[in-house]
């Protein structure tokens, strides 16, 4: 499956989100700050963020920001308690951002994951892009058969 980070200051939400996904065969990995984020972010290179908007030391979209830099189609889910128009605005222009609200169902934020990662390598970022390396590869290297 894949690896995913999930960021956020709450303990029992890293808990629970962590366990969740776990169970559904992904390779997770937490931070409890946007700085423990990034970092994590540049180690496991992950295939799916899950990031909390609002943390003490960065604020979550302080962090996109950070990892839009560092990956511009990586998709992320950002989880909040609150909702703003203001704040879809900001992260409407990044087709790879999906919002998820806190409290709705365990069952909607797997399934949102799920659709998020099938949509990521159906849109060829993932797959396509792998793929177009390894022939890249092969067509450079010289063969060894006569």
């Amino acid at each position: 499956m894949a690896t995913i980070l999930i960021a956020d200051d709450a303990p029992a939400v890293l808990d629970v989100l962590y366990e969740v996904l776990s169970q559904e065969g992904h390779e997770v990995h937490t931070a409890a700050t946007g700085g423990e984020a990034l970092r994590r972010f540049e180690e496991v290179r992950p295939g799916l963020v899950v990031l909390d908007i609002v943390m003490p030391d960065m604020d979550g979209l302080v962090v996109l920001d950070s990892i839009r830099r560092l990956d511009t189609r990586v998709p992320v889910v950002l989880i909040t308690g609150l909702t703003s128009e203001t704040l879809a605005r900001k992260v409407a222009h990044d087709p790879f951002v999906s919002f998820f609200q806190k409290g709705s169902g365990l069952d909607k934020f797997v399934g949102l994951v799920h659709e998020r990662l099938v949509s990521f390598f159906q849109k060829g970022s993932g797959l396509d892009k792998f793929v177009g390396l390894v022939h890249e590869r092969l067509a450079a290297t010289p063969s060894s058969h006569p």
